[in-house]
């Protein structure tokens, strides 16, 4: 018996910046390093992120090309056995034998429908349900987006695997002579700025903090047009509570950068209300960062005992928990982190790569 051929839609790595990409290079790294399965990269011809709006219009339309035509084509002219799609929608038609494996991060697009453009939302979910009438397996990263494809999306449970994911593998690679990417202490937070995030509640939050000399850094971009933009509601709170020399907007930020931060950070907090997984907290975890974060979705199964949980909602909560990370003693603290290292041994690409080869080889 010859060496399986594993197939993977690419594409994300040209046209996005965080999740999926995240996703897509480190699994990549993890299928490469593997010399039982023939790994083989299958991305649109001369691909590059667009960056002018009617390239950017353009693109929807060729994503949909891609997913429906094009893919199918290269991954049967290269005699793909199995055919990984990061990215919720793998092909239905043209397929051959190709087996498809595509994966759900959430159930956010149907849930909480008002966060996305209309249009991107309707033809997104047509092609990501049409894919998966036809997908031998549908991977997922939580317990919780199993319950919620079974419940709302009625996708078969049996259907179903759940693999766990990781943080970015470079994440603790930082020169620790680095100066700091700020001078005062501050609470951390990684992540797009959309409305599921929450940041006008944690900047609500954190102005009713005792500690007036902390700060708080929001660390992440604004969203592309298919999301709800929350940057100019974060503009204005922090201007309605005159906290302009307190909270910091740094926009996208590079591996390097966005270690430092890490690094440096007195806490961690992640107040979304809706989240498939979660890998800023993984993130955290790697640095050792005290942590917390919101009691709903997927966060308190991926947090576990490694953080403290608070209703997103309640900005007191809120407050009071991060209060309460900031009071904990040096055995609280390291119980925190040991709890954090175990779930680290689990919620790696590894991980992810030896259970996604273990559907490959089932039989």
């Amino acid at each position: 018996m010859g060496k399986i051929r594993v197939g993977f839609d690419s594409r994300d790595l040209f046209f996005a910046q965080t999740g999926t990409k995240t996703f897509s290079e480190e699994l990549i790294k993890e299928i490469q390093q593997d010399p039982t399965v023939e790994l083989v990269l299958l991305s649109p011809k001369n691909a590059k992120a667009p960056s002018s709006l009617w390239s950017k219009a353009l693109a929807h339309f060729q994503f949909i090309i891609w997913k429906l035509w094009t893919l199918p084509r290269k991954a049967r002219q290269a005699h793909v056995d199995y055919l990984l799609c990061p990215d919720y929608v793998a092909p239905s038609l043209f397929l051959g034998k190709v087996k498809t494996l595509p994966v759900f991060h959430g159930c956010n697009i149907w849930e909480i429908p008002q966060n996305y453009n209309a249009v991107w939302r309707w033809y997104f979910s047509a092609l990501a349900m049409q894919g998966e009438k036809k997908a031998h397996r549908v991977l997922t990263v939580s317990q919780f987006s199993k319950s919620k494809l079974i419940d709302v999306l009625g996708i078969a449970g049996a259907k179903i695997k759940v693999i766990p994911i990781g943080a970015k593998a470079t994440q603790t690679s930082v020169d620790n002579s680095a100066q700091r990417p700020i001078p005062d202490e501050y609470i951390l937070h990684i992540g797009v700025l959309d409305k599921r995030k929450n940041l006008p509640r944690l900047i609500h939050a954190f102005a009713l903090l005792e500690d007036k000399s902390i700060h708080l850094v929001l660390g992440g971009g604004r969203p592309s047009k298919i999301f709800n933009d929350s940057y100019p509601e974060i503009l204005a709170t922090i201007k309605e509570l005159g906290l302009e020399n307190r909270v910091h907007l740094t926009g996208y930020l590079k591996d390097e950068m966005l270690a430092l931060y890490y690094q440096h950070a007195k806490a961690y907090v992640f107040p979304s209300t809706y989240e498939g997984f979660g890998i800023p907290v993984l993130e955290a975890f790697q640095h050792g960062l005290p942590v917390a974060t919101s009691n709903i979705s997927s966060l308190p199964e991926v947090v576990g005992q490694g953080g403290l949980l608070f209703d997103p909602y309640n900005i007191q909560d809120m407050a009071s928990q991060i209060e309460a990370l900031f009071s904990l003693g040096d055995s609280a603290l390291s119980t925190m982190k040991s709890e954090q290292q175990k779930l680290l041994s689990w919620y790696n690409w590894s991980n992810s790569w030896k259970e996604i080869k273990k559907l490959i080889y089932e039989r």
